[in-house]
């Protein structure tokens, strides 16, 4: 899948939030998009996912240009957790599966929940998968933000989509669960492309690629230990904020149990 020189214009802003961007992202890679707030970093992702057509350019998927793909079944090889997802008042297996069973079942359910660490979250409802996820209803439960996360999670994880998209997959996550699911995505990749929109650079250590955005445009485009040993780069400037601020080294996709502030929002 690709993006070839594509700029894109949301229709009520005043600029493009792309402009001549170009990438690749294969499956059985971790494509990771960095940068600042307002960076542009959200918008391939949502080309990629064929939410939008570019204005110019191309987005192609196995070298088929996305306008001539069928919208539904081009949706259909895709699973996105955006920033803001739904919560619904179904059942942990209903929100999970949301109308896509598998022959597998809850084996299925199960696995995806292990993967996203919703697991855990499982494991403390009050019967399981069966539980409504909702307290206005008999025996239901409500669910923190890092649970539903987690669940979001494992609803994307669950669908069988060549395709999967996570934008700031781990914002409301502990570092324990953020460490838990970072690690897991080199299992999930294995057999489908995955791109990674976050800010949380020792998040990023396990992509197989980085992109750089900066006011639209790709500034840089490399793996973890080129980007940081470009000492000039946007992606090393920023490395060096997040040690600056917590007085420390982080651990590439670790996490340090001792310190005040794991990962803390830089922008």
């Amino acid at each position: 899948m690709c993006a070839e020189d594509v700029t894109f214009k949301y229709p009520s802003a005043d600029h493009p939030a792309v402009s001549g961007v170009s990438l690749e992202v294969r499956r059985g890679e971790v494509l990771a998009l960095v940068g600042e707030n307002s960076s542009g970093k959200t918008t391939p992702s949502k080309l990629l996912s064929s939410l939008y057509l570019p204005d110019s350019g191309a987005i192609t998927w196995d070298g088929i240009d996305a306008r001539e793909l069928d919208a539904y079944a081009a949706w259909e090889r895709v699973a996105v957790v955006p920033q803001s997802y739904a919560n619904w008042p179904l059942s942990a297996r209903e929100n999970i599966t949301l109308g896509q069973p598998t022959e597998h079942g809850d084996a299925a359910v199960l696995a995806a929940a292990h993967a996203a660490g919703a697991d855990e979250v499982v494991d403390g409802l009050r019967n399981g998968l069966n539980t409504l996820l909702a307290k206005e209803w008999w025996g239901g439960q409500e669910l923190s933000g890092g649970q539903w996360q987690r669940i979001a999670l494992a609803r994307a994880f669950h669908r069988p989509a060549g395709l999967l998209v996570l934008d700031e997959p781990t914002a409301v996550l502990d570092p324990r669960a953020e460490h838990r699911i970072t690690t897991g995505l080199r299992r999930l990749a294995a057999d489908r492309a995955v791109v990674l929109v976050t800010h949380r650079l020792t998040n990023v250590a396990i992509a197989d690629r980085i992109v750089v955005l900066r006011e639209g445009h790709v500034i840089q485009d490399g793996t973890f230990d080129e980007l940081l040993a470009q000492r000039s780069g946007l992606f090393r400037e920023l490395w060096d904020l997040q040690n600056e601020r917590t007085g420390r080294v982080p651990i590439p996709g670790g996490f340090d149990e001792n310190a005040s502030s794991n990962q803390p929002a830089l922008f």
